[in-house]
């Protein structure tokens, strides 16, 4: 298989990810878990904290 192609059956798994992940130990299923809940909530606060920097913005042009 070529680099950067997936396995996907006809209901979309990607069956290069499922051996992947199958080749990890639990611990470090669970650790790339873990990463990938970082992850969101580290892109959960930045959208928080841009969309509130956005409506400061808006107040302050407002407020002009």
């Amino acid at each position: 298989m070529e680099p950067g192609k997936t396995k996907e059956n006809c209901d979309g798994v990607d069956k290069t990810l499922i051996a992947m992940f199958l080749k990890l130990t639990p611990e470090e299923r669970i650790r790339a878990n873990d990463n990938a809940i970082n992850a969101v909530r580290e892109l959960q606060k930045a959208f928080k904290q841009r969309r509130k920097s956005r409506m400061l913005i808006k107040i302050t042009n407002c407020n002009l």
